[in-house]
């Protein structure tokens, strides 16, 4: 069951929702209580079986954090820490378990180092890598004293909340712990339901009207990654880029509009990367919480330890804050290739995630490396220097790159990708640059019309009688991406998020509570729901 289905619009939310706040009446422990059931439930409207694994991590991580609170005194600090290690190990080997023992026995039969009888064929539960680095980060909250006054239920709510439960945002305890307790939460404003719903709507648009359209051309493309040339696999490599963009968006927009339904606020995950000057800028809007968990639990502490072992090796030298090569190589090239290492393997467990990780640790590397080492310029200087012609070119740049990466990530292997590359600098040849049948019109080819209505559908769409993309659909999508508001941006003040954002955009198109607003979204839902019986599954639910 996902976000975009008629069962879940039509029967799971509305029962979930007159429910939630019908139980609230009674009590707050009722309310929460209705959540977490009608969180499992649709957990296992996916598979049954695994609800066990997922209460059964609930309940050990519980008790682990419990268990710290009582060696809260300075001298069992390294029973914490002992405990604090044993949890985090027990998750992750659960989580390799099921996410890459798999795929290693299998690569050691196919090598003869395995013998078949030892076969571990397993369906991966859905959310896992999503669930198991939640309660990740609660151990380590615990670790500093957070979250005591959540007792099991509001801790798994925490952790089953459905608008998130599959695929992400990472939550943490210090963000929803105190929301869950507040009662507040559990009483019905009409403001919860009139923006969390058009928040909804407009992750939904995205994700019917401009991500799922695309998803089948891009699988025509991947599948035959050397048999196109230049023009037509840049046109597969941006329609990915799209998709995956407009399908991320959209989950994370539904995510954040449901949870407010529910009284509950949740951070953003999703800012426009697409715009984005740098790189390291890139993973600033690129799945937020990620990044930030990352760069706490991961980035930070080797960072850190590094840096000690840097200090102790070099007997308080005075240029230990100098920017030399030693103190870049502590301080970022380390700990960027092993964070990003592991990130790419975190998103799957083939060698392309592997190299997916490298050459994002391979960009952030030279990009901080620019900033380390190059040339220093002053505000002003920088504001001359970016201007509006050099930032559009920094960020169709960064933009290119990050396509190169993604083409590795979706590739079946890392020779496909290549394969994929080889394409898109021409050594499968140049094709001749694609006119939209669009341009007929002006030139009133009414038949010419006909056939691009018929294969399109509507703009939004690809065609279906063949293999290649709409350039129409790719020039509207990037115009979205790049001109128009954010959703943050479009719900403005209004917006239901723990993040702070920014006023942006044309007047007109700032969300208010008003008809006009009602009647534009009402009529972009029914669009939407038109298009329903094509929608695809998330993207990220198989991380």
């Amino acid at each position: 069951m996902v976000f975009s289905s008629y069962s879940f619009l039509f029967i799971f939310l509305p029962i979930a929702l007159a429910g939630y706040y019908l139980v609230a009446k009674l009590g707050a422990d009722y309310a929460v209580g209705w959540l977490v059931l009608t969180s499992l439930a649709f957990y296992a409207a996916w598979n049954p079986a695994f609800v066990i694994l997922l209460v059964c991590s609930i309940l050990f991580n519980f008790a682990i954090g419990r268990a710290m609170f009582k060696r809260e005194r300075d001298e069992d600090r390294k029973r914490r820490q002992r405990l604090l290690v044993t949890g985090v190990t027990a998750n992750l080997v659960v989580l390799f378990s099921f996410k890459y023992l798999g795929p290693i026995l299998s690569w050691g039969h196919s090598i003869s180092l395995v013998p078949s009888r030892f076969d571990f064929n397993i369906i991966l539960p859905l959310g896992i890598s999503f669930f198991t680095f939640t309660q990740i980060g609660y151990l380590v909250d615990c670790e500093h004293g957070r979250g005591k006054d959540l007792d099991l239920v509001r801790y798994a709510a925490f952790v089953t909340l459905f608008p998130h439960l599959i695929a992400g945002p990472i939550l943490h305890i210090r963000e929803i712990g105190p929301q869950l307790l507040n009662p507040d939460t559990y009483r019905l404003h009409s403001k919860n339901l009139s923006i969390g719903t058009s928040y909804f709507i407009i992750g939904l648009a995205k994700k019917v009207l401009l991500a799922d359209p695309l998803a089948d051309v891009v699988k025509i493309g991947f599948a035959h990654p050397g048999d196109f040339a230049m023009f037509a696999t840049w046109s597969y490599a941006l329609a990915y880029s799209l998709q995956l963009y407009f399908d991320f968006s959209g989950y994370s927009d539904m995510a954040i509009g449901l949870a407010y339904m529910f009284g509950i606020k949740f951070p953003i995950n999703f800012n426009s990367p697409y715009r984005s000057r740098s790189i390291i800028e890139f993973w600033k809007r690129w799945h937020i919480t990620l990044t930030l968990y990352l760069t706490s639990l991961l980035y930070n502490p080797i960072g850190l330890y590094l840096n000690r072992r840097r200090l102790r090796a070099a007997q308080g030298a005075p240029n230990l804050n100098a920017k030399t090569v030693g103190a870049f190589n502590s301080l970022v090239l380390i700990p960027i290739l092993i964070t990003m290492t592991l990130a790419g393997i975190w998103h799957g467990a083939g060698l392309q995630f592997l190299v997916f990780g490298l050459m994002h640790g391979a960009y952030l590397i030279i990009n901080h490396a620019w900033r380390w080492f190059g040339p220093k310029l002053s505000a002003k200087n920088r504001e001359a220097l970016f201007g509006s012609v050099i930032a559009g070119f920094s960020v169709v740049l960064t933009y290119v790159a990050v396509v190169a990466t993604q083409v590795m990530f979706r590739a079946a292997s890392v020779s496909a990708a290549f394969a994929m590359f080889g394409g898109m600098i021409g050594l499968h040849g140049v094709d001749p640059i694609p006119v939209p049948n669009t341009l007929m019109t002006a030139l009133g080819h009414l038949h010419s019309i006909h056939i691009f209505l018929t294969k399109t559908h509507h703009i939004l769409a690809v065609p279906s009688e063949d293999s290649t993309v709409a350039p129409a659909s790719l020039i509207l999508r990037l115009f979205i991406v790049w001109a128009l508001p954010n959703s943050q941006m479009i719900m403005g003040k209004f917006s239901p998020t723990l993040t702070e954002t920014k006023l942006e955009g044309p007047r007109w198109l700032l969300w208010q509570p008003t008809v006009r607003w009602a009647l534009a979204l009402g009529l972009l839902l029914a669009v939407s729901l038109m298009s329903l019986q094509q929608t695809k599954v998330f993207l990220y639910f198989q991380f």
